[in-house]
C-alpha cells in the first residue's frame, strides 16, 4: 500500500513540475521574442533577445526594392564606443561615434545575409539602439546597462 501511495505522489509530483516547467518555457518565449507581420507586404519581422545581451532580428526583403535606401542606424547615450559592422562576414563600417548610419543596399542581392553588430561601450548604464529601416519593414532594438552590444540581423531578399 505505501509503494503505491509513494507511486501516486511521484507521478503527480513529476506532472506538475513538468508542467511549471513547459509553463516557463512558453512564458521566456514569449517575452523574448516579438513578431511583426506587415500586412502592406511580404515583410516579416522577428526580434529577440536573452538574458545574455545576445540580440537577433529577422526581416524578410522584397527584391524589387533594393534599388531603395535600406538605413541601419546605430545610436547611444554612451561617451565611449567601440565596435564594428559585418556584413556577410567583411567588415564594412566601424562603430566610434554617437551615432552611425550606413546603406545595407550595396550589400543585398537576393538569397541571405547576415549583419553583425558588436560594440563595447561606457559607461554601462547608457542606452544602445540599433534600427534597421527599409521599405515596408523596420526594426528598432533597445539596450542599456550591459556595457556590450552583441546584435545579429538576419535578411532574407527574395
Amino acid at each position: 500500500m505505501k509503494i503505491i501511495i509513494f507511486t501516486i505522489c511521484s507521478a503527480a509530483t513529476l506532472t506538475m513540475i513538468s508542467a511549471a516547467f513547459a509553463s516557463n518555457l512558453e512564458n521566456n518565449a514569449n517575452n523574448n521574442g516579438i513578431h511583426n507581420i506587415n500586412s502592406n507586404s511580404n515583410s516579416l519581422t522577428t526580434i529577440t533577445s536573452n538574458s545574455s545581451g545576445y540580440h537577433r532580428g529577422k526581416v524578410l526583403l522584397n527584391a524589387a526594392e533594393l534599388s531603395q535606401p535600406h538605413i541601419l542606424k546605430i545610436e547611444t547615450s554612451a561617451t565611449q564606443l567601440s565596435g564594428k559592422i559585418i556584413v556577410n562576414e567583411t567588415e564594412v563600417q566601424n562603430l566610434s561615434s554617437n551615432q552611425t548610419e550606413i546603406d545595407l543596399s550595396p550589400y543585398l542581392t537576393v538569397g541571405e545575409h547576415k549583419v553583425e553588430i558588436s560594440a563595447n561601450y561606457a559607461p554601462a548604464n547608457s542606452s544602445m539602439k540599433v534600427e534597421f529601416n527599409a521599405p515596408n519593414s523596420s526594426i528598432t532594438n533597445e539596450t542599456s546597462g550591459r556595457s556590450v552590444l552583441n546584435y545579429l540581423l538576419e535578411i532574407t531578399v527574395q
